[in-house]
């Protein structure tokens, strides 16, 4: 008679525990060998594709109305922190403003914002992407959709900063509130003036639809868009043009044929997903490995994990530039499934064919050692000095 493992006898791992920092491929490796089920940091982690999928598939067992309580947001953040039914409401409302038509008519200023951002760095023979760059344009692009004003831009991103940094500690008793409380009143004050004078903008709208979003539920929203999108897009950013600066191949490849630019972005998604676990709640028991979480238990889907799993010839640990738009997990699925997955793909394919036109050739500062931000919400690497060259690096 075979006996079952119980709770006790999951495998321990700690996030900060895995060697991710340098390179993601050892670090998820190291996450799905631990085994199939992990404890750890108070989680159950599931690092199983199949078990991922079906806890995004199945959110009356893997609710994540639960998961998202301790990131300092006064509401309930729209939609993430709510289960179908609710959801579904907020969806339907939601996404006719994130699809390709809707961003499409945005385009124009979304594309001369990227200009305007990388000539000023295209002057110079070298820069630092995060703070000139990565941090910057996703920020001026929310204010865009938002309808708020871009020299705002500093003072969001400060508060956003350190309502994330709340988001990390291991309970909110002894926090300082005070960027999330003055963030708050600053979209508190933005929804008001969009009531009174709407504008074409996303906030706008979703105000005076037909079925308009009430003061508490844009608040939510608001939060979503800056804590969810800044530093995903940011991280993205980043990411691709370490890699371009590691492989000048596939940078003469994307500079010869910009329409490969998607193909190499849908790549980065997949290697270095910038939401790369995402939390959920489970609401019953329920078996997962052969062990039986119980209800109430926190887990977390390695998204990032599953990506580069190895179990098809697209999802290893290579970069795959075959021309095709390959499936993968960087958005998470089912119900929840990223809602500004189209914008998150439009501005890092924006920023590559702004910069690659305008920096064909560069590398990694020498002697700088690019590391991310781990154990962290998204894999963001905290700097990343590029030097630009005239040719010769592009000729390797």
């Amino acid at each position: 008679m075979s006996s079952r493992p119980d709770l006790d006898e999951i495998p321990r791992l700690d996030l900060a525990e895995l060697p991710m920092a340098a390179d993601r491929a050892v670090g998820w490796a190291a996450l799905r060998d631990a085994g199939p089920l992990i404890a750890g940091d108070g989680y159950y982690t599931l690092a199983r594709r199949d078990d991922v999928l079906e806890a995004l598939r199945n959110t009356e067992v893997y609710s994540s109305k639960k998961a998202f309580d301790g990131l300092g947001s006064p509401l309930p953040m729209v939609p993430i922190a709510f289960d179908p039914p609710e959801h579904t409401r907020f969806r339907r409302i939601l996404h006719p403003f994130f699809s390709m038509q809707t961003l499409g008519a945005l385009l124009p200023s979304l594309q001369q914002q990227a200009i305007d951002v990388i000539d000023d760095i295209a002057a110079n023979d070298s820069c630092e992407v995060v703070q000139e760059l990565a941090i910057p344009y996703p920020s001026q692009v929310f204010l865009t959709l938002f309808g708020l004003p871009l020299e705002d831009r500093d003072r969001l991103v400060a508060w956003k900063d350190a309502i994330i940094d709340i988001g990390l500690l291991d309970s909110l008793d002894d926090a300082d509130l005070t960027p999330a409380i003055e963030l708050a009143t600053y979209l508190t004050g933005a929804i008001a003036e969009h009531r009174r004078s709407p504008g074409d903008d996303i906030l706008s709208q979703v105000l005076t639809g037909s079925d308009p979003l009430d003061d508490g539920e844009a608040l939510g929203l608001g939060y979503v868009f800056i804590l969810a999108g800044l530093d995903t897009v940011r991280s993205a950013i980043g990411s691709a043009l370490l890699m371009l600066a590691r492989r000048p191949g596939v940078r003469r490849l994307l500079c010869a044929d910009p329409s490969q630019i998607p193909v190499f972005v849908e790549e980065l998604l997949r290697l270095e997903s910038p939401a790369p676990l995402i939390p959920r709640v489970t609401t019953r028991p329920v078996e997962v490995a052969g062990v039986t979480l119980p209800a109430g238990a926190k887990v977390r889907l390695p998204l990032a994990a599953i990506n580069r799993d190895g179990s098809d010839g697209i999802s290893g640990d290579e970069l795959v530039m075959d021309g095709k738009l390959h499936r993968h997990w960087g958005f998470g699925g089912g119900p929840h499934r990223c809602l500004g997955s189209n914008l998150a793909r439009m501005e890092p394919r924006l920023v590559l064919t702004e910069w690659l036109s305008r920096i064909p050739d560069f590398e990694v500062a020498p002697g700088f050692d690019p590391l991310v931000e781990w154990p962290a919400p998204s894999l963001a690497l905290p700097k990343l000095p590029l030097v630009f060259g005239s040719g010769e690096h592009g000729q390797q």
